[in-house]
């Protein structure tokens, strides 16, 4: 396996661990968020957003390599505000997986394409 491939599929499956566990967040988690005022739909359209981002990279679209470094990117922003304000150290694992995937994505946005 090429290592172009291994980087794609790094991505993808970080971001779909990360997506299915904001979806299990807002599904059954929900007052919890809400005791951190954070919506539970907010979870949940942010968790479907990073598996359609990460189907995209699995089938290599060029243009859901963009997509793979905006969406992490915002919500890795509103983890270190979140942080910030609250102290709460479980966004950590978070942060580190979305940093990865978005380093993943700007690695495949900047190579060279062979014709």
């Amino acid at each position: 396996m090429d290592a172009l491939r291994t980087i794609r599929l790094l991505a993808t499956s970080l971001l779909v661990i990360m997506g299915i566990t904001f979806l299990v967040l807002a599904g059954f988690f929900g007052s919890m968020l809400q005791s951190i005022e954070a919506p539970p739909a907010l979870f949940a359209i942010v968790g479907v957003a990073y598996v359609a981002i990460s189907l995209g990279l699995f089938l290599d679209k060029r243009l859901f390599y963009y997509l793979g470094v905006i969406a992490p990117l915002v919500w890795a922003s509103v983890g270190i505000t979140h942080y910030i304000i609250h102290q709460n150290p479980i966004v950590f694992p978070f942060l580190a997986g979305e940093i990865i995937v978005i380093l993943c994505c700007c690695y495949l946005i900047l190579r060279k394409r062979s014709t």
